[in-house]
């Protein structure tokens, strides 16, 4: 009886570490897929439109934005948010019309928390409106280079905007300025997208000098989209 007792407890001790060890695996082969995934799902140069090309000011732009205090967990377009176990990023473009773009595709642990940084990060950027619009100053001041000299003033909005629906859930949010120099004025216009597609998030900031393109904006947003379904596909159910 005793040896039985012996050899039905180590039984069940047996099941219990393979069943946690089967949890720690599942959880492993899942990030490796977000990983992989994210990286899939990142923006390329090969999907933007003719005459796009790797931008030279847009990465210094970006590079001296730090947002503090609470608004902090924006600096990294879902980098570090709640439950996300994959992030990558697309080099900054820049297009043939003085366009500029930046993107973060980002993996959460399922679903609902995907939701819940989405919900998060709209919350942040009504909250960080006023920080969020001194960036904006900042980015232009920075991609102006030796030109900002000429700036005399930048005036600049973010406001919540209304956007073609994609994925499963999509934010947006328009961005405005207008740039006084001392000979015209020049105004930028553009939009922070939020787009969620199952588990994983794309983030989109896509600014121009002058008039905005909506069709190829919304065409480079679509095919976000595209490569966030193909990637979502990929992860393991």
């Amino acid at each position: 009886m005793r040896l039985a007792s012996v050899v039905i407890a180590a039984g069940l001790l047996a099941a219990m570490m393979t069943s946690c060890g089967g949890g720690g695996s599942a959880e492993d082969a899942y990030r490796e897929a977000a990983q992989r995934a994210v990286q899939d799902a990142a923006l390329k140069l090969d999907n933007l439109p003719e005459g796009w090309a790797r931008s030279e000011i847009g990465a210094q732009a970006l590079a001296g934005l730090s947002l503090n205090g609470d608004c902090e967990p924006l600096n990294g377009r879902g980098r570090g948010f709640s439950s996300e176990v994959a992030t990558a990023d697309s080099e900054p473009f820049a297009g043939p019309h003085n366009q500029q773009l930046a993107s973060t595709v980002s993996a959460f642990a399922d679903t609902a928390a995907a939701q819940a940084a989405v919900r998060r990060a709209n919350d942040l950027v009504l909250q960080c409106r006023d920080q969020i619009q001194e960036a904006l100053k900042q980015a232009i001041k920075s991609a102006a280079g030796d030109l900002g000299r000429l700036i005399g003033n930048i005036s600049a909005s973010v406001e919540p905007a209304q956007y073609k629906p994609l994925g499963d859930e999509t934010a947006a949010y328009a961005l405005k300025a207008e740039i006084s120099t001392l000979l015209t004025s020049i105004d930028v216009n553009g939009h922070i997208l939020v787009i969620r597609k199952g588990p994983l998030t794309g983030v989109l900031l896509y600014v121009t000098l002058g008039d905005l393109d909506t069709g190829e904006e919304e065409g480079i947003a679509t095919d976000l989209v595209t490569k966030l379904t193909s990637a979502e596909a990929s992860l393991p159910k």
